[in-house]
């Protein structure tokens, strides 16, 4: 069986989520609401609350021993170091519970089950979710609702806000967007739609594929070695198995030299190569291990892995162009091979990622591909094509043949060998 088709659902604080949740619940989809989860793990007894205490001392307390909230955020809205030790307190707990939820409602539920988290980009988890809708105001319509909703004023929200990663920068990783700033009843009309679309993509899940260990090492062996910042295919690929799904901010860890900042501030200007394209062979792998080939959720990671190096709409969408090429060669061998055809539409999907358009680099490898079918059983750099970079053309040839050029490296085999018996359970990637 595929794994259950998730929706992560996210917004800045005081955006309306809780409406948008709301709606979807009562459309008929199982939804969870992470706040509330922080809440229970946070209360007397809760599975953080000795920690939290112990970490920021008996004054966020209030007199019956609760933890006060208004005074816990007063110490970490200000201060990302002392936010950043709540997080890693908080978030483990919540998201071993969000795994139970999640696989006890998906066994019982085909609509897809939603999950609700201001902090999903923001933590680097959103890749945890087939689908991605984010929930956006302008500022001050999120300011008013927030001083209204707390009782604080503009002095105390302000830097509520401005804690969060700013929303117009959270649109660029969602599939889908629901603007609240109009009227509750449009807000309710755009998040039923919302739920149609969810429990139509539900019922039309991917079929469960399968990727060859042959052509999944050829893919590797055949590919490019290095990637940017020291983040080799293998590496990541390692880094999957490790982690049982793409954590961002783990991904982030491996980066070299270190970056010292969120992961989606690790990105130097005027990075240059090895650029992302050479990473898009380690999540094609991934999807196939997740026993689904599924076009937005691929294109999620690559412009998130991308982004973690890169800036930029050519370096961003370059890789996604390359992730679908790769994606409809590891298709059935019996399928012809037909990369041009497909390739106007797959260059509109990359821009929508890229967030604008870019010059073509990959084009001449798909062209390579296709004229050298009769070269799969030699090596990487059997095109005639002086554009095409041999390593993108050997990375598709390997996904395609599994022709492999030579024993595959221990840890290169083990890493293929676990990445593909992970089994496909909430929270795998």
């Amino acid at each position: 069986m595929p794994p259950p088709f998730r929706i992560g659902l996210t917004g800045g604080i005081a955006s309306g989520k809780s409406q948008v949740l709301r709606r979807l619940a009562q459309a008929g989809l199982p939804t969870l609401d992470l706040d509330v989860v922080a809440h229970e793990a946070m209360a007397p007894g809760g599975a953080a609350y000795s920690d939290v205490v112990a970490a920021f001392g008996r004054g966020i307390l209030d007199a019956a021993g609760v933890i006060d909230r208004k005074a816990l955020g007063a110490l970490v809205f200000r201060d990302e170091g002392a936010r950043g030790r709540l997080n890693a307190i908080v978030h483990p707990r919540v998201w071993t519970a969000e795994e139970r939820w999640a696989d006890r409602w998906s066994r019982e539920y085909a609509s897809g089950v939603v999950t609700d988290a201001a902090l999903l980009v923001e933590s680097g988890l959103h890749l945890r979710f087939d689908r991605l809708v984010v929930v956006h105001c302008p500022l001050e319509v999120q300011l008013q609702r927030l001083m209204s909703r707390d009782g604080i004023d503009r002095d105390a929200a302000l830097p509520r806000i401005r804690a969060q990663m700013p929303i117009d920068e959270k649109r660029r990783f969602g599939h889908y967007e629901v603007n609240t700033a109009g009227s509750l009843e449009e807000t309710w009309a755009a998040a039923d739609a919302l739920a149609v679309e969810i429990q139509g993509l539900a019922r039309r899940a991917p079929a469960v594929v399968s990727l060859g260990r042959d052509r999944a090492l050829g893919c590797l062996l055949r590919g490019p070695a290095r990637g940017p910042r020291g983040l080799s295919p293998s590496r990541l690929v390692t880094e999957i198995v490790r982690r049982g799904g793409l954590a961002m901010e783990d991904v982030k860890a491996l980066l070299s030299p270190p970056a010292p900042s969120v992961w989606y501030r690790a990105a130097r200007p005027d990075e240059g190569r090895p650029d992302p394209k050479t990473l898009a062979g380690a999540l094609v792998l991934w999807q196939f291990s997740r026993g689904v080939a599924d076009e937005e959720t691929l294109l999620a990671a690559m412009a998130s892995v991308g982004r973690l190096t890169h800036e930029g709409a050519p370096a961003i969408g370059n890789a996604c162009v390359l992730v679908l090429a790769m994606l409809h060669a590891a298709s059935p061998v019996e399928e012809p091979i037909a990369f041009r055809d497909r390739f106007g539409l797959w260059r509109a999907k990359a821009e929508r990622w890229a967030g604008g358009p870019f010059r073509d680099e990959i084009l001449p490898v798909l062209r390579a591909v296709e004229e050298h079918t009769e070269g799969l059983g030699r090596g990487r750099s059997d095109t005639s094509n002086a554009n095409a970079d041999p390593d993108l053309v050997g990375a598709l040839f390997g996904l395609r043949g599994g022709n492999l050029p030579g024993p595959a490296p221990p840890d290169v085999a083990d890493a293929v060998d676990t990445l593909f018996s992970l089994s496909a359970r909430p929270g795998t990637g």
